[in-house]
């Protein structure tokens, strides 16, 4: 199993005395822990606004039916009681009759029967649809029983209902009139069945609040009463805010800020492993105006020109603890076993394979990159510009190029993805190469992704989506750079603990005061 692997560094005397840290006002004694949001987000609906920092929150808001326990490999009941396999598409849930929502409704089987029908609505625009479309109906049983009945078998079934189906109020939820209000749910009126529950969200940021009447599963918990993620963007406004007292933590701080703030006796440093994959991509199929890209050599060339080690030791936060994926998914991602690696280090072979691809004078490229990790991408571009390749960078927010990617404008693009929100090789396939996200076209990757679906022997199924992880490093069409640990700056008085489920998360319900 996956394992946090937490440091703790302090070194006595201050290097510098502008990294004195202003006493916070009060917050410990106030039980308001407040930390820094790298990428704001108008909604904590994880249909409408799946983003990797509305996950830390939507975790410990919305109920689920079933988790599932990483730590111990197996399913745990939530709303769920218990449930069973009555055939190859059918799954039957006795519910727990004794849970409310945030809002004092009382939980049912006709909350599950309306979330699950409103995002299968072909009329409700979300950006994984597949993750939600795969289910045919929801047969009420009574008021605390249900079957969910596939629309043919999937091996991945229970899985996709404990990390992606996220329970509404379908009390609230139907009271919202047009599709538009009802999209807005999870910024004027969440309520679900989670540990804390929504106060407040706009354009300063999100606030959270123990919710007193949660039902008490062992697995989630609301150690402060209340957690304020502040919007700041800006890195380096960020850290102003630790070093002043305006925050308690600030999270994905930069390899440079690791070392420096490491030096403050007023802070700590906590790194953990976060199985998010930092990747490039590389556009086979020609979708953008650049064409470059569909030439394999170009794409090899690419990759060699990288010094994988150097950048992850240099400019990776907790780098030198983080796995290298030899693929687009990790060791204990399920079903993940790929039998070839990425293109190594080699920059004389890169210049030479560019040069039969006929660029032997260079040639230019955009590298589009997720705004927080630019600093990364400054260092690619770095790298490929000593073979010849002259990358511009363009730093995008998540929603500006989740638009741009689906429109087919990225040439290259460098970004991140959290594979601990569903550790399964068949969630990354759709990831990379499902609806509008993909760039290579590739049949042999469709056609295992399609056929390891309905396989639920895990190993068989792994067997079949080997050819696939194996075919993406013969085509070189992703370059899995690294995982990227989450690393924290936080003051003397926070604790970051371990997620209880996840070997992969963390969440808001795991900032503890010491």
């Amino acid at each position: 199993m996956l394992q946090h692997r937490f440091k703790y560094l302090a070194v006595a005397g201050l290097a510098v005395t502008a990294l004195t840290v202003q006493p916070a006002i009060a917050q410990k004694s106030k039980d308001i822990m407040r930390f820094g949001i790298n990428d704001p987000f108008s909604s904590l609906d994880s249909y409408h606004v799946p983003h990797e920092e509305t996950g830390l929150f939507t975790r410990v808001m919305y109920g689920v039916l079933l988790v599932y326990d990483e730590h111990q490999g197996k399913f745990l009941p939530e709303l769920a009681k218990s449930w069973k396999q009555i055939d190859a598409k059918t799954y039957e849930f006795e519910l727990r009759d004794d849970v409310y929502f945030h809002s004092g409704n009382k939980f049912t089987s006709e909350d599950v029967k309306h979330t699950i029908e409103y995002i299968g609505n072909p009329k409700v625009k979300i950006r994984f649809k597949r993750r939600y479309s795969w289910v045919k109906d929801v047969e009420i049983l009574g008021p605390y029983k249900l079957r969910i009945v596939a629309k043919q078998p999937r091996a991945t079934a229970l899985s996709s209902i404990a990390y992606r189906f996220r329970i509404y109020d379908s009390k609230i939820h139907k009271g919202l009139k047009t599709l538009a209000d009802q999209a807005a749910y999870g910024r004027v009126s969440a309520s679900s069945t989670g540990p804390y529950k929504l106060v407040s969200l706009d354009k300063k940021g999100v606030v959270i609040e123990r919710f007193k009447k949660y039902h008490g599963s062992a697995h989630r918990r609301a150690p402060t009463n209340r957690v304020f993620g502040r919007f700041i963007p800006d890195k380096q406004s960020q850290k102003a805010e630790l070093l002043t007292g305006g925050l308690d933590l600030m999270r994905d701080i930069t390899a440079d800020d690791e070392r420096l703030l490491a030096s403050n006796t007023d802070l700590r440093i906590s790194s953990t492993s976060s199985k998010q994959i930092m990747y490039i991509t590389m556009d086979a199929a020609g979708r953008s105006a650049n064409k470059a890209m569909t030439d394999i050599r170009v794409r090899q060339a690419l990759m060699k020109s990288i010094d994988r080690e150097r950048l992850i030791n240099t400019f990776v936060a907790g780098g030198k603890s983080a796995e290298r994926p030899n693929s687009v998914c990790f060791k204990l991602t399920v079903a993940c076993n790929p039998t070839t690696k990425p293109l190594g280090y080699d920059p004389a072979g890169a210049k030479k394979l560019l040069a039969e691809a006929g660029y032997a004078n260079g040639l230019s490229i955009k590298l589009n990159a997720y705004a927080p990790i630019k600093n990364i991408a400054v260092a690619v571009a770095g790298d490929l510009r000593k073979v010849g390749i002259k990358a511009s960078i363009e730093p995008l927010p998540l929603m500006v190029y989740v638009k741009k990617r689906g429109a087919g404008k990225f040439t290259a693009f460098l970004g991140k993805y959290p594979t601990a929100a569903q550790p399964d090789t068949e969630n990354l396939l759709n990831f990379f190469f499902g609806a509008n996200r993909d760039y290579y076209k590739d049949p042999l990757i469709n056609g295992a992704a399609k056929k390891g679906s309905t396989e639920f022997d895990v190993k068989k199924r792994a067997a079949f989506y080997t050819p696939a992880l194996d075919q993406v490093n013969k085509m070189s069409f992703i370059y899995p750079l690294t995982e990227v640990p989450v690393v924290f700056a936080h003051t003397k008085e926070v604790e970051i603990k371990p997620n209880l489920q996840s070997s992969g998360e963390i969440r808001v319900g795991d900032f503890f005061w010491k």
